[in-house]
Parts: structure tokens; sequence; C-alpha cells
């Protein structure tokens, strides 16, 4: 029997569910104009199991020309399987499968194929960090991809020479694709190569047994740069309000939704909300690839009209330290752990105290902080000045020797790896967790270091007056940004999570410091930071309001 947990951890490959692939397949097929076909070339280069084929093949049962199908996988059992079921299904189909790296065909030429009429896939995810610097870079120079890639980033370039002008191509990727920056190389290329048709975000609907959000892409080789941009769906679980006698049209699975609109409700007891609309983007096809509604546009044409800032302009986004060796600087109790405490403690801010304008009232972890700054230069500590640092560092010496990034930088043995500026610690700083279904952005005057499960930011511009880092919490806190963040940036994780991350946060929009709203938010803003029992329960309330009226989305003024 095929081990496909096994497999999965080992290559990446996670087999597609069959309503899944029959949705795959389906689709497909309705941009291919069969009328007169004598012959039908169809290639998998990842097959697996062979659930798309299967899929692809059942629509074509009828169809009277002669079909031959190609299929590359690097697990034998799998394609073993994969021969099996479709030889016993469809007797009459050509097969060619080969058990050898797709990839590598393309790469050294081992291979003359032809030229393929369909292409369906689910091509494996496996990242930066499992297929080593080496084979990144080969990747790279040989189909022109930059930054962080993913194998399946391979897969989507290698295929492009081997459709057919006329060719449609289905297949299954992570969404990671549209919304990272380091897929911005990506985007662009496959704007370029690729005439897009249809495009499905399948968000949280957990379709595999594994945390990738996966998206269904539909192209044709680009023949034009007048093409149309191609109709894009998403589909996430919905929490929002909805009225209970409105009626919410009821499925039973998720891909069945994709052919409704609005709110859905699924026989698995979850709601989801379905959007349709077309692909767009900023500026630029590198950017965060969205989905455009008219409605929606508008909104944010809104926003930008009354968009005075952006948190950007008040000053550089960062994320944490990163010590690289937590268990060794980090500690919640120095005293109980090892009996002392070392020089240089500091108090250290992580994900564990995130709350809304100030943080919970929870203790404070503590690090060994090994920096300072000399005349506007980072340093690391000599620790013949710090006797009890030395002690305790030295008990852990060969932990830390052995980070041989450290070493091989030319730093110190016992140096944090990432610790940002010591300098800026002693500001007032805004910050906020990075992974959060809600916004939690809060404002630190206790001069703590910010550890890396977060980000912060000080007023870096001295032109902003000294409370803008009050108006930007208010409106980070708020159901605006919420609104913004998914129209904009369109990227959540499981169960309605958002990243808060800098490529995101730092376009946030800023309203007019000088208006009346601006003013009154910058004043609640600080109420709730200093006594948030003793505030009314509808503050944050007032907050929304106000910051929608901040940017003319409201009838009050601003």
């Amino acid at each position: 029997m095929l081990d496909k947990r096994h497999s999965q951890k080992r290559t990446g490959a996670y087999f597609t569910p069959r309503l899944l692939a029959d949705f795959v397949a389906k689709n497909t097929l309705k941009h291919i104009n069969l009328a007169g076909s004598k012959q039908l070339k169809i290639i998998d280069p990842a097959i697996g199991d062979g659930e798309l084929i299967l899929s692809l093949l059942g629509i074509l049962k009828n169809y009277a020309g002669q079909i031959e199908v190609y299929g590359f996988d690097i697990n034998g059992q799998a394609l073993d399987l994969a021969c099996a079921r479709i030889a016993n299904t469809f007797p009459g189909v050509h097969l060619r499968l080969f058990n050898t790296d797709f990839l590598d065909t393309c790469f050294h030429k081992t291979m003359n194929l032809p030229l393929f009429d369909i292409l369906i896939a689910n091509p494996p995810y496996v990242r930066t960090q499992t297929l080593g610097q080496e084979k990144i870079k080969q990747l790279g120079a040989k189909f022109g991809l930059k930054g962080q890639i993913d194998i399946y980033h391979a897969f989507l370039a290698a295929i492009q020479p081997l459709l057919k002008p006329d060719a449609i191509a289905g297949v299954i990727i992570s969404n990671r694709f549209m919304t990272t920056k380091s897929c911005n190389a990506l985007r662009k290329t496959l704007m370029e190569q690729y005439a897009i048709k249809q495009l499905w975000d399948l968000g949280d609907t957990k379709l595999f047994g594994a945390a990738v959000l996966p998206a269904v892409m539909l192209l044709t080789p680009r023949i034009s740069t007048a093409e149309t941009a191609g109709f894009f769906t998403s589909i996430y679980e919905y929490k929002g309000n909805h009225p209970e006698n409105e009626q919410k049209d009821v499925v039973a699975h998720p891909v069945d939704a994709l052919n409704h609109s609005g709110v859905v409700k699924c026989k698995n007891q979850k709601t989801y909300l379905v959007r349709h609309g077309t692909l767009t983007f900023d500026k630029d096809s590198s950017e965060v690839w969205r989905l455009h509604e008219p409605e929606s546009e508008k909104w944010l044409a809104k926003v930008n009209k009354h968009t005075w800032a952006t948190f950007k302009d008040i000053g550089k986004i960062r994320v944490g330290v990163k010590t690289t060796a937590d268990s060794v600087f980090i500690n919640s109790d120095w005293k109980k752990a090892i009996g002392y405490e070392p020089e240089l403690l500091l108090p250290l801010t992580t994900h564990h105290v995130a709350g809304r304008f100030r943080r919970t009232p929870l203790p404070l972890k503590s690090i060994l902080y090994t920096h300072y700054t000399d005349n506007g230069v980072r340093k690391v500590i000599d620790l013949e000045q710090f006797p009890l640092t030395k002690i305790y560092l030295q008990t852990h010496y060969k932990t830390l020797s052995s980070r041989t990034y450290i070493h091989n930088s030319r730093r110190k043995w016992y140096e944090i790896w990432v610790p940002q500026d010591p300098d800026a610690w002693q500001r007032t700083k805004l910050i906020f967790k990075d992974i959060s279904e809600k916004p939690l952005f809060w404002i630190d005057t206790e001069k703590t270091v910010v550890n890396g499960d977060c980000y912060w930011m000080t007023r870096d511009n001295d032109t902003f007056s000294e409370d803008i880092l009050w108006l930007a919490a208010a409106v980070a806190n708020s159901t605006f940004i919420e609104k913004f963040y998914d129209i904009k940036f369109h990227n959540k994780l499981y169960s309605n999570r958002r990243r808060f991350i800098t490529q995101y946060v730092e376009q946030f929009p800023i309203p007019d410091p000088s208006t009346r709203c601006a003013r009154e938010l910058i004043e609640l803003a600080k109420s709730l930071h200093h006594d948030p029992i003793k505030q009314p329960k509808n503050q944050e309330t007032k907050i929304n309001q106000l910051v929608l009226a901040a940017f003319n989305l409201n009838d009050i003024e601003p």
C-alpha cells in the first residue's frame, strides 16, 4: 500500500482529493475546443497516484480520437499505482509514464517531449529551506526565477514551452504566490508568459490534509499583451454577522460552493464567503494579486483620496530580535532557572502579551541582550566586563558556538543573531502581532526589546507629530483596517487569521492628523492605553466610526 504520509513529508507531494480533481478537470476542459480533433496529447508532470488524469479521462470518455498521456513522478510506488488505475479504467489510452524528475528532464533535456494540448498538475510544495542553495541556484538560472523559490515555481516556468499555442493548463498550487513579497518575480513571469483564464483562491477550505492553502489556475500561453484579465473567485470561512432571516445557499462541499455567490452554508457546518470578480493588481503584475469587484475598488479609491500618509512614511517596520538560541537568551524567571540574574537583562515583549492599544498584564519575559550602541554604531558587548553573563554564556558554549552562520559571518560566538537597533528600545514603539484574526496593535512605553514573533516601528520621521503613533494604533485596531486588508492584500490563513507583516502594514493608510476625527482618535487611543478598565465599552465602536469618518466613508464630518 502507498504510504502517502511518508511520501508527503519526504517530497512535498499532497495527493489530490477526488472532488477537487473533478473540479479542475471539468473547468480545464471548458477551455479547449475538441471539435474536429483526432488526437489529444495530455501531460501531468507530477502525476502521483493519477487522480487528476483519471478525472480528466472520465470527462473525455466519449471522445472519439486517440488519447496519449505522459506522466512523470519520482515516487515509483505512486507511479505504479497510477499506471494500474488508468490502464484498468481506460485501457484504450496510450500511457507513457516515467519514474523520473520532470524538472531534471527539462533542465538536462534528456527527453524529446512533444507539444501538449492539455496539462493538468498538482506539483509538489517544497520550499527554499528543503531544496538547498545549490538546487535553488540551478532552478533560478534555468527558469529565470528569483527570491525564495518553491519547487512549484519551477514547474510553472518549465511547462510553458511544452504547450501548444491553443493549449490549456490546469494547475493546483499554493495561494501564497499571489500575495507574498518573495513571489514578486514569479507573478510578473506568469503574467508575461501566460494568459490567465481563471483563478480560484480556495483559501481555508482545508481540501488537503496539510497547512497548504491551495489555489487553482487555468493558463494558456500568452499570444497578445492585449488579452484581458481572467476571472477570479475566492472562498474563505465566514464568521461575520449575517441576518438570520436572509436565505443562505446550502451546499454539500466547499468545492460546490464555488458555483454560488455570497454567504454559503456547507453541510460540514461551516459557512463560507464566496466572491467573484476579475484578477487585478495595483501598478505592476509583480505586486499583490487581488480580486477586483467594482464596489471594493470604489471603496479603495475613496480611501486613497483621503490618505494623508502611510505607515511606511512614519518609520521603518521591523521584525523583532532573533537570537537563534531562545532557550539560552530568553527566560521568564532567571533566578528560578539558574539561581542568579546575569547582567544585561532587558524586558522582552513577545506575542504572549499582545493586546489592543496596550499589552496584557501578563508578566514579561526578559532577554540577555548582547549589544549596545557607541556613537551611533551597534557593537557587541565585551564579556570580560560582565562576569555573571560570561559564566552563564560559557555554560552554553557548545550550543552557541555550533551556530556556523555566526562563525562564517565573523561574529562573536555569544552574539544574538539579529539584535536590531539597541537605541530604538528606549523609544515609544507601536508593536503588533504577526498572525491574528483581529488586529492586535499596541503602544509600548516600557522600553522593552521586541521579540521576533512580533513586528514594531517607531516615529522615525521627525516632521510628524509625536502623536502619530497613537493615530496609527487607532487606525490599525479598527474594523476599517480589516476591510482594507482583505480587499487590498487578499491573504488569510486558516480560521480567518491575517498576516500583519511589513509588506502589508507599511501600506496601511493614515488620515490627515489635523482633522477633528483624527484628534479624537488620538485621545481615545491614549485613553484605552492608559486606563482601559475605566473606559466605556463602546469606545472601540466609536473609534471604528471615527476612522471611517476620517477617510470620508460615512456621514460624520472629518
